[in-house]
Formats: structure tokens, C-alpha cells, sequence
């Protein structure tokens, strides 16, 4: 299975010419931070010369902080232009307007003039505020994220990344397909390009301030000091990756370093199996709740790759049509394995939730399921012992029950 997509990959690339050059880290001024004025006002010339389009969103934003601020405001319209008038006079602090907040150039050529950093990230994390306290948001915006696998992981990235996470270190070695579009949020546009770019985009559109190491050569454990680099290791791992040696060696440092690591399998429709392995709290806690290893000791032997992620689901919330699928994919029997846009939506807000718990120091269940269906179908249970007992004798027929 393994070395048949690395070959269907390899053919891919050599298809695609280099990556466009607007997947690249946004260019960033802040004029308070430049040694003069002039210099400030010297580089935004030079910003305005590369831009293609200039949007100026800095009192429509200086606007909704001060309302965030100050919601009493929304009480009085009639003084609200005055209020601005003097509200963003302390602001600029007697600087020119333009040189005031912050100048992002993209790559594309896109050049947003950006309240300062920290504004923009209060502002942008403001409708969290109530459901998260602004301690717990704190926490999350000094939180440094590690993410392998940018199919199912990409889409926990950008939540998290929406839900106030600005560091992240991801990593992937493939690029995005076509058929990846059923559940990857991208582009036709950006067939052939690099997963890490794609998803670096994603979140630096959310927050250009914010810092993303991108490793598109994909975890290995050769390597594996660019994820868990010392000067900033991550606070948790979240494993979204297909290769079952990258699984194993990502869970192997996670456990040197004692960082919790979460992953997450797309079980079909509706249903999500969330895990979670607290090697920070107990470094010798087993690798996939033990269950490879359990596997291994049954058949007596070392298992194949199929074997490897069958031994990892759990068959009780395994749908029959997905493991069918699965099997097929992996004897190249299929267009690939089965996913779904919505079932990765729910996992990647499953994960969130569970990072944020272990960010805050909270207790978190090793192993959870989702199952939409156990809600919305009123014949479920019925339904679902006739799929276990179909998913049990297909274990039974690959002798692994």
C-alpha cells in the first residue's frame, strides 16, 4: 500500500513545476518597531510598489476593537463618530495615520494595512472570550503546536489557529490532489502545490503574525529534531499521519521528550475515534493504548501495514462500509481510503477541544468515540449491531479477531 502511493506521488511531483511563489511567509512591518519614521515610511513604499491590491482595514478594525473594548458604546450611535474621532487619536499617539499599526505584503501580491499585533490578535480571539476566559486564551496564545499529517490535521490546524493558536510547527510530504478536494478546504488552483504551504497560507490569512515552521519533507525519526526542536519544543503533538513507521517514531520522541500526543481516526461517516497518549504525565505509557502491541502477540508475528491500522481502530465503532473500503484501497482495489468533509470537520473540533483541555491542565478520557448517527437515526441500534457483526467477521476473515 505504502510503496504504491510513494510511487503514485513521486509521478505527481514530477507533473507539477515548482510552487508559485505566493505560498511564502507574509512580509511584516510594524513602523514602532523601525529605528526612525523615515525608515518605516521607506519600506511601506517599497510594500506599495510590490502590491497588486491595497486594502486598508485599519479603522474599520480600530473601529470593532473599540466597540470590543467599550461594548457600553453600542448603547449611544449618536456619540459613536465622535467616540472613534477620539479614541483613534490615542491611538495613532500624534503618528501619521499610515504609519500607524502594522503593513502585511503577501505573497500574492495582497498588502493589508493591520492594526499592531497584539490588537489584532485580541480582536480576532474576541467572540471566544465568554466560553474561554481571557486567562485560558492567554494560554493558548503562548502554546506552540506540532501537527503531522496535513490531511485530517491540516483542518485541526486552522481551527486551532482560529480558536487562538499562533505556533505551530507542521510537517507533510505530499501535495495536494484533486481527489483531496473532498475534504482538504483548498483550491483547483492549488493541485501540485505542498500541503505545508497550503496550510500555512490558511493560517497566516487568519494571523499573519503568526509563526509556522514548515517541514515538507514529512516526520521521520532522521530528522526528527525539526519537530521537536529543543529551543521550543511543542506543547502537544497531534498525529494525522498515514505511514505506520512515522507513527511509531513520532510517538517514540514524543515519549523521550515527555509531550502529549492526540490523534484522531476518520472512521466513515459521522464517526471519529479521538486517542490521546499523556507521555508527559507517564513516559512509558504504551504506544496506541497497547493495542499494536497486543496485536502482534496474537498473531505471533510482525504485522503488515493493513494489520497495523486494523489493529489500531476499534472494531466496535469500525463501520462496515469503512472497512470494506479500507481494505480495498489498500489492495489498490479502490480509488483510495474513504473520507468525508464533514467527519474531518468533526474531527479536527474533537481534537480542538482536546488540545485546549491538556493546555489547561485538565484530565482528558485516553480513547473517545463520536458517532453522529447515534443521534440523528432513530433505528441506530438495530443498524449498528448489524454493522459490528458484518466488521467483526471481516476481522475474522483476516484473522485478526
Amino acid at each position: 500500500m505504502e510503496n504504491a502511493r510513494d510511487l503514485e506521488r513521486q509521478l505527481s511531483r514530477s507533473f507539477t513545476a515548482d510552487h508559485d511563489s505566493s505560498f511564502a511567509q507574509p512580509q511584516v512591518l510594524i513602523p514602532v518597531q523601525s529605528t526612525s519614521l523615515q525608515e518605516a515610511a521607506n519600506i511601506l513604499e517599497s510594500f506599495r510598489a510590490q502590491s497588486k491590491i491595497i486594502r486598508d482595514l485599519f479603522d474599520e478594525m480600530l473601529m470593532e476593537l473599540m466597540l470590543v473594548r467599550h461594548p457600553q458604546y453600542k448603547k449611544d450611535q449618536g456619540r459613536l463618530e465622535e467616540r472613534y474621532r477620539h479614541y483613534k487619536q490615542a491611538y495613532l499617539d500624534d503618528k501619521p495615520a499610515d504609519l500607524a499599526g502594522s503593513w502585511v505584503l503577501y505573497g500574492n501580491g495582497t498588502l493589508l494595512h493591520l492594526l499592531l499585533p497584539t490588537d489584532h490578535y485580541e480582536l480576532r480571539t474576541s467572540r471566544n472570550i465568554g466560553l474561554l476566559t481571557n486567562q485560558e486564551q492567554q494560554v493558548f496564545a503562548n502554546a506552540h503546536i506540532a501537527v503531522g499529517g496535513l490531511s485530517v490535521g491540516g483542518r485541526c490546524a486552522t481551527t486551532l489557529a482560529m480558536e487562538g493558536i499562533n505556533s505551530f510547527f507542521i510537517t507533510d510530504f505530499d501535495r495536494l490532489a484533486c481527489s483531496n478536494l473532498n475534504r482538504i478546504s483548498s483550491s483547483l488552483s492549488n493541485v501540485g502545490i505542498e500541503k505545508t504551504d497550503i496550510v500555512a497560507q490558511k493560517i497566516w490569512d487568519i494571523d499573519p503574525f503568526a509563526r509556522v515552521e514548515l517541514d515538507s519533507e514529512g516526520f521521520a525519526a532522521s530528522h526528527a529534531q525539526r519537530m521537536f526542536n529543543p529551543d521550543r519544543l511543542p506543547d502537544v503533538v497531534i498525529e494525522a499521519m498515514d505511514s505506520m513507521d512515522a507513527k511509531i517514531e513520532a510517538r517514540e520522541a514524543c515519549r523521550k521528550h515527555r509531550i502529549p500526543l492526540v490523534w484522531m481516526i476518520d472512521m466513515g461517516d459521522g464517526v471519529v475515534q479521538i486517542g490521546t497518549e499523556r507521555y508527559d504525565l507517564d513516559p512509558h505509557y504504551p504506544a496506541f493504548h497497547g493495542n499494536l502491541e497486543r496485536m502482534k502477540q496474537q498473531v505471533g508475528r510482525e504485522l503488515s501495514y493493513v494489520e497495523c491500522c486494523f489493529s489500531i481502530f476499534n472494531h466496535d465503532f469500525l463501520p462496515y462500509r469503512m472497512a470494506d473500503s479500507f481494505l480495498r484501497a489498500c489492495n489498490n482495489e479502490g480509488a483510495g481510503i474513504s473520507q468525508l468533509a464533514g467527519t474531518v470537520a468533526i474531527a479536527a473540533g474533537a481534537i480542538s477541544k482536546v488540545v485546549r483541555k491538556i493546555l489547561l491542565g485538565e484530565s482528558v478520557i485516553p480513547e473517545f468515540f463520536i458517532d453522529v448517527n447515534e443521534k440523528a437515526d432513530p433505528g441506530y441500534t438495530e443498524k449498528r449491531q448489524q454493522d459490528r457483526q458484518q466488521t467483526h467477521d471481516l476481522m475474522k476473515a483476516l484473522s485478526l479477531r
